[in-house]
């Protein structure tokens, strides 16, 4: 569940965030691809998000293969916006552990649809992009 620090941060704008408008686009794709990953699909009866990364778990090694490439997407994103080495290794190390984790059969695919781990490397890019005020 993400503290309300991280929803306010969610809800801001990119370019408050950030500064400027070229960073902007960094941090919008950073979302953007959090959000396919983690988000990006509705289960209509008990109102719950799910995203790709949940459903490529269910090929195994394959699915979760490309779940981490694309999640690397966010890390490059926060590289290229300057975010600190603490961040980035922390952003790395939830890339590896989802996808050591969403390797395993079922066990995986329940912990990629909780966790929601990418969304929280956005968060994580997002609380070190406004520390450095």
């Amino acid at each position: 569940m993400p503290s309300s620090e991280g929803v306010a941060l969610a809800s801001r704008d990119a370019a408050d965030v950030v500064g400027d408008a070229a960073a902007a686009k960094h941090l919008v794709r950073a979302r953007r691809v959090a959000h396919l990953l983690d988000e990006a699909i509705r289960i209509p009866v008990i109102r719950y998000r799910i995203g790709v990364d949940a459903l490529a778990g269910l090929v195994p090694v394959v699915g979760d293969l490309l779940a981490s490439l694309l999640s690397l997407v966010i890390v490059w994103e926060a590289f290229r916006l300057g975010a600190r080495k603490r961040t980035l290794a922390r952003m790395l190390l939830f890339v590896a552990a989802d996808f050591l984790v969403g390797s395993i059969p079922f066990v995986g695919d329940v912990l990629d649809a909780t966790l929601k781990l990418n969304l929280r490397n956005v968060r994580a890019l997002e609380r070190d992009l406004v520390g450095r005020d």
